[in-house]
Parts: C-alpha cells; structure tokens; sequence
C-alpha cells in the first residue's frame, strides 16, 4: 500500500468517527434542551400554583394556636387537670350542632371546668362507641364505651358520672349551665 492510499484511509476513517462524534454531541445537546425545557416548565407552574413563591413571607405570620380541646377518647382518663368534663359526639351526625352548642354555652360561663370534646366520627374512637345503654362502660379507657352524645365529668383520673344519649344529655343541660 502506497503513502496516497494510506493517506485516504486515514481521512476516510477521520470522516467516520468525527460523524459519530457529531452525532453524539447532538443527542447530548438535544437531550440537554429537553431537560431544561422541562425543568422550566415545573418552575413556571410551581410559582403559578404557589409552591414556589418570592416575598411576601410577612403574610404567615400569624399567630399559632395549639388545639388541645380535642381529644381522643383513649386520653379520657389522663389529662392534667383534676377534674374536667369530657363530651363526646359526632361532629358531623344528627347531634353536633346541638352538642356543639352545649359545649360552647359551657364554656361562657365563668369559674367553669375545663371541657374537652371526642369526635366519635373518628376512625380512633369508632371502637369506643356502642348503640345501647347497657353498654357503656366508663371504668377505665382500655374498656371506655359511650354511646353518642354523652358527658363524662371525670375527677381525679376517674369517671365521677357518665351522661348518656341525648335525652339524658338534654335533661342536664340546665344543671350543667346554670
């Protein structure tokens, strides 16, 4: 083989991987543009939808409350205070706005104990309620079963006396807010 046909090769073969060169540099550059076309739409949306957001901080400033008036019923027995009222309902049955009307009656009312409220709705204390009278069982949480709508004042880690359904709940009513 002569210098001529060497030289040839040599530029035949340059030709060859220079084209797979340039194509490998245009997958790469196109994959790059999808990549920040994509990245800049997210960042778009994100600031349009809120997730993302500049300024304006001085909006969630407001002041943080800690609910702590809403209890589970596994926790009937063991709160801080001596002696408190808890009412248990549903908050979104027949009886909330009744009960909740109770509750907030109550607690206008000056020198008064400190009530909390049981969602009986929720999935936590489903297994703490029962449809008959006979039987609710206040002894102690791990057995604790009320019906809806019921009071219990509980003094000293123990249940002083329960208030069951809602006939019973609307006879006391008055002793409870006088």
């Amino acid at each position: 083989m002569s210098n001529r046909e060497r030289r040839r090769k040599l530029k035949k073969f340059e030709r060859q991987s220079t084209g797979e060169n340039d194509e490998i540099v245009r997958m790469i550059k196109v994959f790059a543009i999808v990549v920040l076309a994509l990245a800049s739409f997210y960042f778009i949306f994100a600031i349009y939808n809120g997730e993302i957001s500049f300024g304006d901080k001085d909006k969630d400033d407001e002041e943080v409350t800690i609910q702590n008036i809403k209890i589970l019923a596994g926790s009937t027995f063991n709160r801080i205070d001596s002696e408190y009222y808890v009412l248990f309902y549903d908050f979104e049955g027949d009886y909330a706005t009744y009960c909740l009307t109770i509750y907030n009656l109550y607690n206008q009312k000056e020198n008064h104990l400190k009530m909390y409220v049981v969602d009986l709705n929720d999935a936590f204390n489903k297994k703490h309620v029962v449809d008959s009278m006979n039987l609710v069982n206040v002894s102690s949480a791990n057995e604790l079963k009320v019906m809806d709508s019921s009071l219990i004042k509980v003094k000293d880690g123990k249940a002083e006396f329960v208030i069951s359904g809602n006939e019973e709940l609307s006879k006391y009513q008055d002793t409870l807010l006088k």
